[in-house]
């Protein structure tokens, strides 16, 4: 269980859950730079919001490294829209790589 901010306890399957979840949210970063969508961007900062929103909320998840990296990730395809696309391919399979990671470490624990 995480506690949050709140003083309400997150149970370790809705996090592992959540960052399943996190999986196809990145994932869905390819397509749209593959295709030049126009909305990439807004999508891009969104994310971050939320992630940025979630670390806010449970502080637990900010001390992981895997969280500050995926979060460092989306900074950077948000300053560097024009970066080949095999950057961004790289980038997004790393996020993906990192959110298996925390999904693994979350359901580690419920297994426990």
């Amino acid at each position: 269980m995480a506690d949050t901010v709140l003083n309400c306890k997150i149970p370790d399957t809705l996090l592992e859950k959540y960052f399943h979840s996190l999986v196809n949210r990145f994932f869905k970063i390819l397509p749209m730079r593959e295709n030049n969508e126009e909305t990439i961007q807004v999508y891009l900062i969104g994310l971050q919001h939320e992630l940025l929103g979630c670390r806010s909320l449970i502080p637990e998840i900010g001390e992981n490294p895997w969280f500050l990296s995926l979060l460092s990730i989306l900074q950077y395809l948000i300053d560097s829209p024009e970066c080949p696309i095999k950057d961004v391919r790289r980038e997004v399979f790393g996020a993906i790589s990192m959110c298996n990671k925390m999904v693994y470490t979350y359901s580690k624990e419920v297994h426990q």
